[in-house]
């Protein structure tokens, strides 16, 4: 088979063995390659916190719905060998695929029979070799080839209009449709008979059957109400049964109808000397309220009162929904990333989105949730503002809808002034107003409360959204809010140091910590922060221009000089190597990358970063300093946050190198590829990449914030792409 040169493709000879990915001084393209060779993918619609995750060898894939993982399903698509051979291969997405074994085993009918072996079935479903299956990947297609059988999910990807628009209902039934898209291929053109083909899922809910499903012109299989595959190819027929063998066996056909076993199948016969193409719907549907205790539910049942509907719908408008998501894709302009970024980009966009929730309240408001992957939060406000570029871009409204809920349910005042939660509760459990699930007292690091960073966070999301949108009516009507916030920031820092030096009366006996709450002092610690410091210069950047464009010149000369103030202190603790310590009050300790991340956002809020020359100088010159073996640098390339911990994050990473690259000088050369390569890498971890896309990488595994959306804030580097 051709080497493509789609720089997303895997094939055959790029494949990985299962011992992982390539080193980061590999050629480009191959860590994408073998990447393919493993990684989960999260397909998933906008707004139904559901996800169709196929990628990884092994039952670690399926159709979930409200998880904080794969759902672990066996995903089965297969095609026969020969024509009437009764011997199938299958992508490698079920149980013992991983290891080139079959699907036999002991059969789920054992649990019906009493004093008798349960009998093993052998040889009829086999796993495609990895050498001859290759898969190409972007932001809205992930298709695998392997001989005959071809096949592709297609996941949406777009904007999302404004609920509050009268005009917005066709365009926003389309997007929140909670499907996405397949399409089965099968090559019969060189066959002497039919050949039968298949796609279906065994479905994990203990309590919830497996069903047949039909009507209207579509068959399908479906896990009670909630998750279903369904076609409306007037071919197919649904099959049910204990097992693969089971169902698939020669003879079995009429008993197809059977209800017991967790299998479910859509079996197609391809007639010999053709080649046809079948359509599917994978569909997702939760008709109750779900949250408490404020009851919400999805917004798309105002369009889909079930699952029925969802696929009646995204199937009648197949082609409409495929060419409007690659319409969406071309805007986007991930393919015009070198090979390795707009591999990580497209995979944390389908992760992003795989999170989210687009709920409507009793009373119809309407509720826009990110998910924190694996930990569920809601709306987790250090995430929101990582994420802010990316929703200001796609769908503001969903960014303002997050900020406004924050303001006015979990917000609350402390001894200094205004604050923000860590986030709005946990596991579809709103927490009670000016609360957090995470937040706990007397502690000094995970769990403490982030008083201080959150405060700049929503400041600094409201200064993306306002920038980004134009929306000058949004600013005015927060005029008290911008004030607010500004009086309490300026109580943090009562002596005029230009830093964070007043912890919140919140923590007790503890101390304030940031958004690295996993990391050691050197970013955990919020008092003495340079990495808040450049955060807050950032803030008070953004609200000495919005203050004047509001009429408020006297906190506006405030804010300016406490920005002045905070370069001051930068500038002040830069060391004789050129280095800046990642805490003011500790010169000899660790070195940090993030402390360029304020610069970054205070780019995105429309600060001319450019007009800072000294602070870009000395922020210049850290960077430099620091991106070394030894000190910032992982061996295989791949970026250090912190010269004290292996405990690295990729979103911190990707805004991180955008500020080198966009906002620093620093060139876009073979070291900044090498490193490309390496964090490609670490996703494509033997074992872990079952995860999807994952935040939190220690020593090159992923090992936290997994099935996680924070990663798109590498849609910064499309901001240099724009620039190129």
């Amino acid at each position: 088979m051709h080497r493509s040169t789609d720089p997303y493709e895997n094939t055959p000879s790029g494949n990985s063995p299962a011992g992982g990915a390539p080193a980061g001084g590999a050629a480009t393209g191959e860590a994408v390659r073998a990447a393919l060779a493993v990684v989960n993918v999260q397909h998933s619609p906008i707004g139904a916190f559901a996800s169709f995750t196929l990628g990884h060898p092994g039952a670690h894939g399926g159709l979930g719905l409200g998880l904080g993982g794969p759902a672990g399903q066996d995903v089965l698509v297969g095609l026969e060998r020969a024509p009437g051979s009764g011997d199938f291969d299958a992508l490698p997405f079920f149980a013992g695929a991983e290891r080139g074994g079959d699907a036999g085993g002991v059969s789920d009918a054992a649990r019906f029979q009493v004093g008798d072996a349960p009998v093993r079935e052998e040889g009829v479903l086999n796993a495609f070799p990895a050498h001859a299956v290759s898969r190409t990947f972007t932001v809205t297609t992930d298709t695998w080839t392997a001989g005959d059988l071809t096949f592709t999910v297609r996941s949406p990807v777009g904007p999302v209009p404004d609920p509050a628009d009268p005009a917005a209902g066709p365009a926003l039934r389309d997007a929140l449709l909670p499907a996405v898209l397949v399409e089965l291929t099968v090559d019969n053109t060189a066959g002497a008979g039919p050949r039968r083909a298949f796609f279906g899922y065994r479905g994990s809910d203990p309590y919830l059957g497996m069903r047949h499903l039909a009507g209207d012109g579509l068959t399908g299989v479906a896990q009670g109400t909630r998750t279903a595959i369904v076609t409306d190819s007037p071919d197919a027929r649904s099959a049910i049964g204990f097992d693969v063998p089971y169902v698939l066996r020669p003879g079995e056909e009429d008993n197809w109808g059977f209800g017991l076993g967790d299998t479910a199948l859509l079996v197609l016969d391809i007639p010999a000397g053709q080649r046809r193409s079948h359509r599917f719907a994978v569909c997702f549907h939760t008709a109750e309220y779900l949250t408490s205790p404020r009851r919400c539910r999805f917004l798309y049942n105002r369009w889909y009162p079930g699952v029925e509907a969802v696929a009646a719908a995204a199937l009648e408008r197949f082609d409409a929904l495929t060419a409007a998501w690659e319409r969406a894709e071309a805007d986007l302009g991930a393919a015009g990333l070198p090979p390795e970024r707009a591999f990580q980009l497209a995979h944390a966009v389908r992760s992003y989105y795989g999170s989210t929730q687009a709920l409507e309240d009793e009373d119809g408001e309407v509720v826009w949730v990110v998910n924190e992957g694996e930990f569920r939060m809601i709306n987790t406000l250090d995430l929101t503002v990582d994420q802010a570029y990316f929703e200001a871009r796609q769908h503001p409204w969903t960014l303002r809808n997050v900020l406004e809920h924050h303001l006015r349910d979990y917000s609350y005042r402390d001894r200094y002034g205004l604050s923000f939660t860590h986030d709005m509760g946990v596991a579809n459990v709103f927490a009670p107003r000016g609360r957090s699930a995470y937040e706990r007292r007397g502690l000094t690091d995970c769990f403490s409360y982030m008083t201080a960073e959150e405060l700049a966070n929503w400041v600094l999301a409201a200064g993306v959204y306002a920038h980004t949108t134009g929306d000058t009516g949004w600013l005015a009507g927060h005029r008290a809010t911008w004030l607010d916030c500004l009086e309490s920031l300026l109580a943090r820092d009562p002596d005029g140091t230009g830093t964070h030096a007043r912890d919140s009366d919140l923590v007790g006996a503890g101390a304030e910590i940031t958004t690295y709450d996993s990391l050691d002092t050197s970013l955990g610690q919020a008092r003495s922060s340079t990495y808040l410091t450049v955060k807050n210069w950032a803030a008070y950047r953004w609200l000495e221009r919005t203050l004047r464009q509001v009429g408020e010149e006297e906190a506006a000369d405030r804010a300016a000089r406490h920005a002045g103030l905070a370069v001051r202190a930068v500038l002040g603790a830069v060391t004789a190597d050129g280095t800046l310590p990642a805490l003011l009050e500790d010169p000899a300790g660790a070195r940090i990358v993030p402390v360029v991340e304020g610069l970054a956002l205070a780019h995105l809020t429309g600060t001319d970063t450019a007009a800072e020359h000294d602070l870009v100088a000395a922020l210049a010159g850290h960077l430099r300093a620091v991106l070394v073996p030894g000190r910032c640098l992982f061996d295989d390339g791949g970026w250090k946050l912190s010269s004290t911990s292996a405990n690295s994050w990729l979103c911190k990473i990707y805004l991180g190198q955008f500020t080198a690259r966009r906002l620093l000088g620093l060139p876009d050369d073979e070291a900044a590829a090498r490193a490309d390569r390496a964090h490609v890498g670490w996703l494509a971890h033997p074992t872990e990449s079952r995860w999807a896309w994952s935040d939190q990488i220690l020593a090159g595994v992923p090992m936290g914030s997994r099935y996680y959306p924070r990663g798109v804030t590498s849609a910064v580097w499309l901001l240099e792409r724009d620039a190129a």
